[in-house]
């Protein structure tokens, strides 16, 4: 049940990183457009900076989450390949609870920033003047869903601990080691060459 959800979860990440990329790449243009108008005809369309910081905010839960699916988060992990696979299980274990202890409190202050600009009614101090609930409630929409995705592992991994199934505990929060990474970044240049 946990890994149908986890399989669900991954599919719904795989939507939101993909609109975040296609609200990067809308910033981007944005942005040389502003430029180019500013070089050439001395006129700004305002708005870039706002909407760029609102953008990094909105898609940062997405790609934590895809990060954690993808075991691309960051981890020193010279001790780590070191030791025998039950106790880097421990390790992955206590890397996802330091994680959850980061970022559920965040997501529950992420709630309270926008429940008080929900109740004030604010807006950015821009000449645009930009409601905050909107990009405020976008933030707190995908940290929501990190801490779903971080919580779905955290439960796959104990569970399958506590039945001794290290591999799938492995499997699912261990980190990715050199090989492994060779061996994905080969497939991926497999594919691409059969696409050529």
């Amino acid at each position: 049940m946990i890994e149908k959800a986890i399989s669900i979860a991954e599919r719904v990440c795989k939507v939101g990183v993909w609109a975040s990329g296609i609200l990067v790449l809308f910033m981007a243009v944005y942005i040389c457009i502003d430029v180019l108008l500013r070089k050439l005809f001395s006129v700004s369309i305002s708005g870039g900076e706002e909407f760029s910081g609102y953008t990094l905010a909105i898609m940062s839960g997405w790609a934590f989450s895809y990060a954690l699916f993808k075991k691309a988060h960051v981890r020193i992990d010279i001790l780590y390949l070191k030791l025998p696979l039950k106790y880097r299980s421990v390790l992955d274990l206590l890397s996802l609870v330091a994680l959850a202890i980061f970022v559920i409190p965040t997501t529950y202050y992420a709630f309270g920033v926008l429940h008080t600009s929900v109740l004030r009614n604010s807006v950015a101090n821009t000449p645009l003047q930009t409601p905050l609930w909107i990009p405020q409630s976008l933030w707190f929409v995908s940290l929501v869903f990190f801490s779903i995705v971080l919580i779905l592992f955290l439960v796959g991994t104990i569970s399958h601990l506590l039945r001794r199934d290290i591999i799938s505990a492995y499997k699912l929060a261990g980190s990715t080691t050199l090989e492994e990474e060779i061996k994905e970044e080969a497939k991926i240049e497999g594919l691409s060459g059969e696409e050529g």
